[in-house]
């Protein structure tokens, strides 16, 4: 046998263990993970998540002035007209902690009055 053959029939072999050591329980695994909507990410048209609301789009206004002025409010994924660069703003949801680390990645947070203004980290 080729080095190759042994590497996936080894390969198939975890896999078909796998498959037996969960029994007879049916249901797929699920994985949960805690989630931000981060801000500012978006860089291809099509790619935002839902939901950009009008005072999502103040705080973002008044963190960054004219940057996401060509922004309205939409209900659904992929409405705006291009990314950020081009004056919309849009979001995708990220693993939380991670926005600031993302280029470009900010929150928008309600403040101690229920105001939403943007966190940059």
């Amino acid at each position: 046998m080729k080095k190759n053959e042994i590497i996936l029939i080894a390969a198939l072999n975890g896999i078909t263990l796998a498959c037996f050591a969960e029994g007879s329980n049916s249901s797929p695994a699920h994985v949960t993970q805690e989630v931000e909507k981060c801000f500012g990410i978006n860089k291809c048209k099509g790619l935002t998540s839902c939901s950009v609301e009008q005072d999502d789009i103040d705080a973002a206004k008044k963190a960054f002035a004219k940057k996401y002025a060509k922004t309205q409010p939409y209900e659904c994924a992929g409405n705006i007209g291009g990314a950020g660069k081009k004056g919309f703003l849009g979001w995708l949801y990220v693993a939380r902690g991670s926005c600031h680390k993302i280029e470009g990645g900010f929150l928008i947070v309600k403040d101690q009055t229920g105001k939403k203004t943007v966190d940059k980290g």
